[in-house]
């Protein structure tokens, strides 16, 4: 069951940061290297969590959880599965033998069935953004009920893992955000997981977002943490695991002018270009041949019609429900 609200609106939630996550290391798992994977995931598209979904829209009343410590949106529950530095608890009584890790940040639900998905449960893929080679990706598995089944480490050995993204084939790219960070394609029914040719030479990358319109030629789109953090634009040439491991074709965005831009393969005028217009890359989407991604340190919204070769900008949060402004900031 989860913790009964207080049934009284408090003010909106407070924009001070909050407190320094536990400095306790995660004790240490193996460092032997994944395998290649023997079995592929399916190219199907990712799969929307078993779990019952209703759309929600946030608004101005907030319910308090004193034991944990929060505000929520009224309408919405909260309950606590992990606690870093402590094990977690499973539904049929054990726990992991792992304890949760520390600094959790960009995460995803995956099916672990993707053709059966209400049957075989799904795993919620979290990166643990801590710095000089203690960062990684985890994973908490459920049962088709959302019962707590496992708790397993999946990548490790790597730096500052910040944002990612899903693929089409349910499969995890989690972004290093340091100065020679890359990203990192993880499979958590298989337990694989590999450098992708998303990063390049490296940098401070942030989020992954894919138009997979193209099934044989999906667009995979990375934002960079960095006042001069070209987006990357990498065409696949296939689909699949080995998609993201494979040559493809690579290019950079240039804003031209306050309306339009281009993919151009120099990143020199690249970073130039996001110097002057969208500095600071953070979280990016793509929906319906519009790809959305947000500029912090200019506190706007970049709209791209990859259709027209067109973009909107906006810095107030008139589109989104509640009227709210981004603040301070914007992040995912």
């Amino acid at each position: 069951p989860t913790n009964e609200p207080s049934k009284q609106p408090t003010p909106k939630p407070s924009k001070k940061p909050t407190s320094e996550p536990s400095k306790q290391p995660t004790p240490g798992p193996s460092n032997a290297p994944s395998k290649k994977p023997t079995l592929r995931p399916t190219p199907n598209p990712v799969t929307d969590s078993p779990t019952p979904y209703e759309p929600f829209f946030f608004g101005d009343d907030f319910d308090t959880y004193k034991d944990l410590g929060i505000e929520v949106s009224r309408g919405l529950s909260v309950k606590l599965i992990a606690q870093t530095g402590k094990p977690v608890q499973y539904a049929n009584g054990g726990e992991s033998r792992l304890d949760y890790h520390a600094k959790s940040d960009g995460a995803g639900i995956i099916p672990m069935n993707p053709n059966n998905p209400l049957e075989d449960g799904y795993v919620y893929v979290v990166n643990s953004e801590r710095y000089d080679a203690e960062g990684g990706v985890y994973g908490i598995y459920f049962d088709k009920d959302g019962n707590v089944a496992d708790y397993k480490v999946l990548l490790t050995d790597t730096t500052d893992n910040c944002g990612g993204g899903l693929t089409p084939w349910n499969t995890w790219v989690s972004c290093e955000e340091y100065e020679d960070g890359q990203c990192w394609q993880v499979d958590p029914v298989s337990g694989d997981a590999q450098k992708t040719k998303l990063g390049g030479n490296g940098g401070r990358y942030e989020s992954v977002a894919v138009d997979n319109t193209n099934t044989m030629n999906p667009v995979f789109f990375t934002t960079e943490d960095d006042e001069e953090g070209a987006m990357r634009r990498f065409v696949a040439n296939g689909n699949g695991w080995d998609a993201l491991h494979s040559d493809g074709d690579e290019s950079f965005l240039r804003i031209i002018d306050d309306n339009k831009y281009e993919w151009t393969t120099d990143e020199d005028a690249a970073r130039e270009s996001a110097a002057q217009y969208y500095r600071n890359s953070e979280g990016v989407s793509y929906h319906e041949g519009k790809l959305y991604f947000m500029a912090k340190k200019d506190l706007k919204l970049l709209t791209l019609d990859l259709e027209n070769m067109t973009y909107e900008t906006e810095t107030t949060g008139r589109k989104f429900y509640g009227e709210g402004s981004f603040g301070n900031q914007p992040d995912q």
